[in-house]
């Protein structure tokens, strides 16, 4: 009997929902990082998506801009190690409403 764990990445790519699925897990698994890391800024700084291999965040101010920017080599090597599947080649912040 399969388990859960085999049969969902099969389903997900069949439908053609793998690439959605992997982008959900690595905004998530980036977000937790980032208040762990950094719990000074949280509610500031905010994972807003993954396009196209580029983890895009948004930060409300520039302290938490460049707080965040110092720990982006870090913060890719965690992904690389949670999200082997995920292809995650740079990070891009914006200043946002967070």
């Amino acid at each position: 009997m399969d388990s859960l764990r085999s049969i969902l990445p099969k389903v997900l790519r069949k439908r053609g929902l793998d690439g959605a699925a992997m982008a959900s897990l690595v905004t998530f698994r980036a977000q937790e990082w980032i208040e762990q890391i950094l719990p000074k800024y949280r509610g500031v700084i905010r994972v807003v998506k993954v396009s196209h291999a580029v983890l895009e965040l948004s930060c409300r101010n520039s302290v938490a801009a460049q707080e965040c920017r110092y720990l982006l080599p870090d913060l890719l090597d965690f992904l690389r190690h949670e999200c082997p599947d995920a292809v995650v080649t740079d990070v891009r912040i914006s200043r946002g409403g967070g």
